[in-house]
């Protein structure tokens, strides 16, 4: 279950930053994900969001640590971007994993993307499986590792599909 939606939402505008035209709008919450969609001056943005369930070591100053799948204007869809609550180590690579499933993600400031081509393969290991498991190493301390219920992911997923037309 999110703990704060009212966090969860502000730290995705954050993200977002200025390229929200309007505030995002709840599309519904599954399980332990919400999902969302705004416009923007190129069209519209959907994504669907999670809070960590557990979180490991705490580097100093630690924020709340969240994950994104996001469909946006164009052929931009199925983008997976994580923000685990502290600034990453320079050239470090974050691993998730799903079951079977590894995918390493670039790491940049306080956020972490998967490769083009990784980002649909994750999705889809996300869609059959019940956990995620996140581990980064912060810019100053130990590596870290987080887990995120992937309960509700599938239909959130849908409806951000859906509220953005993407299949």
């Amino acid at each position: 279950m999110l703990r704060s939606l009212p966090l969860l939402t502000a730290l995705a505008l954050a993200i977002a930053g200025p390229a929200f035209a309007q505030p995002s709008k709840s599309l519904g919450r599954n399980g332990d994900w919400e999902s969302f969609a705004y416009n923007e001056k190129a069209g519209k943005v959907c994504y669907a969001a999670s809070m960590a369930k557990k979180k490991g070591a705490e580097p100093s100053g630690r924020g709340e640590a969240f994950l994104l799948v996001t469909h946006g204007p164009g052929k931009s869809a199925n983008i997976v971007s994580l923000t685990p609550g502290f600034a990453l180590k320079d050239g470090s690579e974050v691993e998730a994993e799903v079951g079977p499933t590894k995918i390493k993600l670039f790491a940049k400031g306080d956020t972490a993307w998967a490769r083009s081509g990784d980002d649909k393969l994750l999705v889809s290991a996300m869609q059959k499986g019940q956990t995620l498991v996140i581990r980064a190493t912060p810019a100053k301390g130990k590596p870290t590792q987080d887990s995120y219920s992937l309960s509700g992911f599938g239909a959130a997923y849908g409806e951000i599909g859906k509220a953005c037309g993407v299949k």
